[in-house]
């Protein structure tokens, strides 16, 4: 093989290794820290907040509900271990605020997690 080849092909393999170590890269303390930080600003501030809808909207405006695969486990422990882990790092204090983990999960959405 020519030089310029075996070049092509290490760094071909070194991005595609970096890369794959970026993508599979979680969350970071500093990441919950920002989110924490930017939910408590703007919840604490009545008219930055998300406006959600009440219960009664939210089950008036599905037209159909989905059937879930079977699993050995209960809807209702999979719903909590679901939700535990999509609200990892939220601030203990605002963890049952449906509006603060709104604007939680909104912001580590838009950092890619």
């Amino acid at each position: 093989m020519s030089k310029i080849t075996v070049l092509i092909a290490l760094l071909v393999g070194a991005f595609i290794a970096t890369s794959s170590i970026a993508l599979a890269a979680g969350p970071t303390q500093a990441d919950f820290d920002a989110c924490n930080q930017i939910a408590q600003s703007q919840v604490s501030s009545p008219s930055a907040s998300p406006q959600t809808p009440s219960r009664t909207d939210i089950k008036s405006s599905s037209p159909a509900t989905t059937q879930a695969a079977p699993s050995s486990e209960s809807a209702d422990k999979a719903r909590v271990e679901n939700q535990a882990d999509q609200l990892r790092g939220i601030a203990d204090a605002s963890k049952d605020d449906p509006a603060y983990q709104k604007v939680y999960l909104d912001c580590l959405r838009s950092r890619g997690f």
